[in-house]
Parts: structure tokens; sequence; C-alpha cells
């Protein structure tokens, strides 16, 4: 979904734009690759002004078995190093590495503020989160060009992710808050996160790891209630904690009842504005476009 809106913001300034694809190349700027092997003919991509890294399963999608767990890992950090092994045979290097991150990094972390040089936490999410960071940034080693992390959760929109599966219970009037609801949600809307990838590759100063989440985070109860609003339907139950971790197990606890309020502080510093902060507005705007 990330990959599709950065892709299509940038042919419209202007951009040449490659994409590594698993499947048969039937584009002409279609190159494929192998997360085991790597990318076959790498020498087309000869000259490149940077790369982003947007590889990894998906997270959320079912509980974490060891299998599943395997895959999640070998997907990004394994994944990530081919990349990086392949880009290494190019003479012209990119000038820019930059990936997509988590900010489950951090694990659960209450009511505290979390910037972005926070210590990481412990737990699954967190090691693989760190892992992934650090194979992102080995990219300043292996490729001898700027590396940059942008540590996302909840990308909000109207074309896929999240956003339309949330919808769904509220409409029918059963959706609600996870657990207590006390737990702050970061999040982030599709136009500013393809916004801040732009903003970054735009910097030459910039390098290393950003939160990519809304200034002011609010608690989830406080963010569904809003979402209700949105769509015009009352918010008045929840899905308890027992129900939660019975479904999916440590998936809950780290994902969905992890309190992780992380705030910008080196995206704002640096001079990027956010353009959807409020969540009521933002799930209006994107649930008309559905």
């Amino acid at each position: 979904m990330i990959g599709t809106h950065l892709a299509a913001a940038l042919r419209e300034r202007g951009d040449e734009v490659w994409i590594l694809t698993r499947r048969d190349p039937k584009e002409e700027f279609h190159v494929q690759w192998d997360p085991t092997r790597g990318i076959q003919g790498v020498a087309r991509l000869e000259g490149l002004d940077g790369v982003f890294n947007l590889t990894g399963a998906p997270i959320a999608d079912r509980p974490w078995t060891k299998k599943r767990r395997e895959i999640l890992h070998d997907s990004r950090i394994a994944a990530t190093e081919v990349i990086l092994e392949s880009l290494a045979q190019l003479d012209q290097r990119p000038g820019f590495f930059i990936g997509a991150g988590g900010l489950g990094l951090f694990g659960d972390c209450g009511d505290a503020e979390i910037p972005d040089d926070a210590e990481p936490g412990t737990g699954f999410l967190a090691e693989l989160s760190r892992d992934w960071e650090v194979a992102h940034l080995a990219a300043s080693e292996v490729l001898g060009c700027r590396a940059a992390v942008l540590r996302m959760t909840i990308v909000l929109s109207a074309s896929g992710g999240a956003f339309p599966l949330m919808v769904l219970p509220f409409r029918y009037g059963i959706g609600g808050w996870l657990g207590n609801g006390q737990q702050y949600t970061s999040w982030i809307s599709d136009r500013d996160c393809i916004a801040a990838f732009l903003f970054v590759a735009g910097h030459d100063d910039l390098a290393g790891a950003f939160n990519a989440t809304v200034p002011d985070p609010v608690r989830n109860k406080e963010w569904c209630k809003a979402l209700g609003r949105a769509l015009n339907r009352p918010v008045m139950t929840h899905a308890p904690k027992w129900a939660l971790r019975g479904a999916l197990g440590e998936l809950a606890n780290d994902l969905f009842l992890a309190s992780i309020r992380a705030v910008p502080k080196r995206l704002t510093e640096a001079g990027f504005t956010f353009e959807d902060t409020d969540p009521e507005a933002t799930f209006a705007r994107l649930a008309a476009l559905l």
C-alpha cells in the first residue's frame, strides 16, 4: 500500500521509479528479485538517486507462531541484507537508502512520551523492530550512502491496510476500543507517511531513525470514539483483553494493547509539518473515499 502511494507521488513530481518485484517483470521499470538470492540484472539500477525499502510480511494478519516469526524476521532482516548485497555490486551506488521501521521497537511504555532516541523495549516485536532497523542502517557501511528509517505503526489509508478493516465493525454498530482503551495509539495518515519519506529523502542532512507518527497521539478509547463520530455510529463497547489475548496471543499485547506514546521530535525539528493530526477529521476524510 505504502509503495503504491510512494511510487505514484514520485512519478507525479517527475521521477523515474524502478520497482523490485518477486513476479515476472511485465513493465519496463520492473526488476525481478528474490529475497534469498538477490536482484536479477542489478546492473540496470546503476545511477539510482536512492532506494526506499518497504519489504516485510504483514505483522498483524495472523498469530505469531514459530513459523510466522521466522517469516516476519526473514522477510525484513534477511531480505534487506540480500538487497544491500545486490546493490553493493553496482559501480554507481544509490545516494540514500530509506527503510520502513516499526514503533513496536519501544514496547509498552505506559503514559511516558517516547522520543526518537528512547531505549528499545523487550519482547519479540521490539527485537524484530530493532534488528530490522539495524539492517536498514547498515546501508551506510555496505553502500557508503546516507541511511534512514521511518518508524511507524498504523498507516491510515482508504486504499488498504488497517483502516477499511477498522471501519467494518463500526458501521455495523459493534465497533469499540481495545482492552481498557487507556493505551496510547500512534498513527499516521497515508499522505503524511508519503510526505515524510519524501521529506527525509530530500534532505541530505537527515539520517538515522525517525518516529513517523502524529505529534499528539491519543488514548485508544478516544481514538476509537473519534472514528465512531466520523462514521456517525455510537461507540459503546470494547474488545476485552482476555478475548484479544485468547485469539491473538502475544500479538495482542504488543500491537493492540501496548501503549506507545511516540512523538516525532526529529521530524518536526527538521521542519516537517503534518497535514493530518486530528483523528476525527482524518477518519472522516478517509471514510469518504471508501
